[in-house]
């Protein structure tokens, strides 16, 4: 019983917080949210900080105003569960097989289109998603784009030249972020500033990668990388736990 308790307030204080991060994200203020409810503002707040439980049709009134589908709120869950839960005591079992889950931050198309295609050619199985500046990386990995069901990644390759927020401001507001600082980040740039390249790695780059001209060299080295990530180390999102 206690058990099934704690679930339950978990999941309400991941509800509550999605809920204000959509809130926040489409500018409206407790109180018209309040008002389009018929509720008080401080009820909303409640909801908003897990003090009091959200019915499924106020859900499915809330999503009706936000513009989401009520499973909006739930998306998640089970990661964020995951991360609430595990301790370093926890015994896990490696798991080699399960598709790599790629983020590809990348604005030249070219190197975008040859990317796409050496992950396409590797002998890992790639779940690739591709997205454009820094901002929408930040959004994204926050869970505020409502537009992809795309799974947390298990890496980042991250282009240094992207708007917006370019590639090291992003590195450093991954690094500080205690929910996102595990993913492993990977640089990738056509050419190598040292100044840039120590930088990175003091803001905790896994890597740091110089894109070849030569396509055959870059698949080679596309696949060595996915090889690594995917079947050489244990990443948290590729891991189970003995009693799963």
């Amino acid at each position: 019983m206690n058990k099934h308790c704690d679930e339950q307030k978990e999941l309400d204080i991941y509800i509550g917080k999605r809920l204000r991060f959509i809130r926040q994200k489409l500018g409206l203020t407790l109180l018209e949210v309040a008002k389009k409810l018929g509720i008080s503002l401080q009820q909303v707040q409640k909801y908003e900080q897990a003090q009091s439980r959200i019915s499924a049709t106020t859900l499915h009134q809330l999503g009706e105003i936000m513009g989401v589908e009520s499973k909006f709120f739930f998306q998640g869950f089970l990661t964020f569960k995951k991360k609430l839960n595990f301790t370093t005591s926890d015994t896990v079992i490696p798991d080699y097989e399960s598709v790599l889950n790629v983020l590809l931050v990348e604005n030249d198309v070219a190197d975008e289109f040859l990317t796409r295609r050496a992950l396409s050619e590797c002998s890992v199985n790639v779940n690739l998603f591709v997205l454009h500046d820094g901002e929408a990386v930040i959004d994204f990995l926050r869970n505020r784009l409502v537009s992809t069901n795309f799974p947390r990644p298990d890496i980042i390759l991250l282009d240094l030249s992207i708007p917006k927020r370019d590639g090291e401001n992003v590195l450093r507001e991954i690094k500080r972020d205690k929910t996102l600082s595990d993913i492993p980040v990977i640089i990738m740039t056509n050419k190598i500033n040292f100044q840039d390249m120590v930088s990175c790695y003091k803001a905790y780059a896994s890597g740091y990668i110089c894109k070849p001209y030569d396509y055959d060299v870059f698949l080679n080295l596309l696949n060595t990388l996915a090889n690594y990530w995917a079947k050489s180390v244990v990443l948290p999102n590729r891991s189970h736990g003995l009693a799963d």
